[in-house]
């Protein structure tokens, strides 16, 4: 049986850590659909969590998997922005899944505070995950009923796998606490195993490098791109 904990008294986490947000060490990719998401945050999606996470989804390619997305939240102040920083993931257990519906329950949500706390002291619950295998990246009633009541900070996303065609796509709040449940956004692959790409989600396309013009001579400004 999972072991219940029950906290008297919840201290309000402290501000966010201030760092600047570290784009000479990611690729950022992009989604069919950025200019309809106004996101909140922005994402920075470790290897080391990305290939965890698809290890997962593709364990089982008939029923909907999912979990909790771990990592730190942290504010740029020179560029007055927010951002989560995607570590490690936890599979959910306990849960209520067919081919076409993923349900937490309550054992779940449990499992997967008891798990943070015990093995991810230093980090928080940024978000969840789960698959929609053979179908598309979107968000059902269901999932977002599930975000709305247990993911409400204004930092904490949504990422929806199909693991069958190798999409995937974020869902972020968006001002007035807006949730679209069709325009997914992409996320910055932060590149803490290797300089090349390890992402194999063929719906995003890396950001190509802008032509910067220095005199009569074009070359390409490759900061925050790395093929």
């Amino acid at each position: 049986m999972t072991e219940r904990r029950i906290k008297l008294l919840q201290v309000p986490p402290p501000l966010p850590p201030r760092w600047p947000m570290p784009l000479d060490e990611s690729i950022r990719w992009v989604s069919p659909y950025e200019a309809e998401v106004d996101r909140l945050v922005e994402i920075f999606f470790t290897q080391h969590a990305y290939l965890r996470c698809m290890e997962h989804a593709a364990s089982d390619l008939q029923h909907e998997i999912g979990g909790a997305l771990v990592g730190q939240v942290l504010d740029d102040v020179l560029a007055d922005a927010r951002y989560v920083v995607i570590e490690d993931v936890i599979p959910a257990e306990h849960t209520e899944f067919s081919r076409v519906h993923l349900t937490f329950t309550q054992s779940t949500l449990v499992q997967l505070n008891n798990t943070l706390e015990d093995h991810y002291p230093d980090l928080q619950m940024v978000g969840w995950y789960h698959t929609h295998p053979r179908m598309s990246v979107f968000l059902s009633s269901y999932d977002a009923w599930l975000h709305r009541n247990f993911f409400r900070e204004p930092w904490q996303v949504a990422l929806v796998v199909e693991p069958y065609r190798g999409h995937g796509g974020f869902f972020p709040w968006q001002p007035d606490r807006h949730l679209d449940p069709r325009a997914y956004a992409g996320f910055y692959e932060l590149a803490d195993l290797q300089e090349e790409s390890v992402v194999d989600w063929i719906n995003l396309e890396p950001v190509q490098p802008e032509p910067v013009l220095a005199g009569e001579t074009d070359f390409w400004e490759i900061e925050e791109y790395r093929p």
